[in-house]
């Protein structure tokens, strides 16, 4: 069964230093001053949740710190918020440096748009004022979720629908998709949840962790749903499972919250 993940591309497309020439450049207009790495990530991390498309920055630091950082702290910078960093579908860099500053400007480019993503938001919301009762408890939020998401949506084997706002028009997804969208449910709903990366077999795949009463748990809604699609069958494989159970089939590396038992 394939799960398709979406990888995020980053390219350094120019550094300059010109410390002793007389280099010159017009500077950016309406660039955010800056000048330590810790708020550089902050406004880049804040830009991105506004899904901004060009991010262009003064910054006036230590231009060999910001050299030997700029691909980490772009990475930490991504990865702050789950839901935006699998909504992201590549980004580029360019550095230009002299004796005072550098001018920063990061180009993203997304797989959704921030009026996808409200209607996303607004969809999940009507959503939740039908399948969540304020008398449930957190593992009845979460199952109630995990099945809607199965008994509403279909793999999709084209290998074409990435995100939550395709998942909800469509109907259909990749495991991205699948993630995405539990992920929305479960922090619309009060519920803490995570987005992890890893592989199944060789091939990428994404699913969730969820959070109930302090204690982390698996979630994978892709492979609770059967493929072929079979209308009215949810499978609970995949639900509330740790990280014993899920290495049987899953592998992930990146440091996540440890899920010790099951449900």
């Amino acid at each position: 069964m394939s799960r398709l993940l979406s990888t995020i591309g980053l390219i350094l497309i120019l550094f300059t230093f010109a410390l002793g020439s007389n280099f010159s450049f017009t500077r950016v207009e309406a660039a955010s001053q800056l000048s330590s790495l810790e708020e550089l990530k902050a406004h880049i991390g804040q830009q991105l949740l506004l899904q901004k498309t060009e991010i262009k920055i003064d910054y006036s630091g230590n231009k060999e710190e910001l050299s030997a950082s700029i691909a980490d702290l772009l990475k930490e910078a991504v990865e702050a918020d789950d839901y935006t960093a699998y909504i992201i579908d590549s980004y580029l860099y360019a550095i230009h440096a002299w004796r005072g500053s550098a001018d920063i400007k990061l180009t993203v480019k997304y797989r959704e748009t921030p009026a996808q993503k409200h209607m996303v938001e607004e969809r999940v919301n009507k959503l939740l004022v039908h399948l969540i009762q304020t008398s449930m408890t957190g593992q009845e939020k979460v199952k109630a979720i995990h099945d809607w998401i199965v008994l509403n949506l279909a793999y999709d084997n084209d290998l074409a629908r990435y995100t939550a706002y395709e998942a909800l028009t469509y109907g259909e997804a990749v495991c991205q998709g699948y993630s995405l969208l539990m992920y929305r449910m479960l922090t619309s709903a009060g519920i803490e949840s995570r987005i992890i990366e890893g592989k199944v077999g060789e091939i990428s795949h994404v699913w969730n962790l969820v959070k109930l009463d302090s204690r982390w748990y698996h979630v994978d809604a892709t492979w609770d749903d059967p493929t072929p699609d079979r209308p009215g069958t949810v499978n609970y494989n995949y639900f509330l499972k740790s990280d014993s159970q899920m290495r049987a089939d899953h592998q992930w590396v990146k440091p996540y919250p440890v899920a010790a038992v099951s449900f």
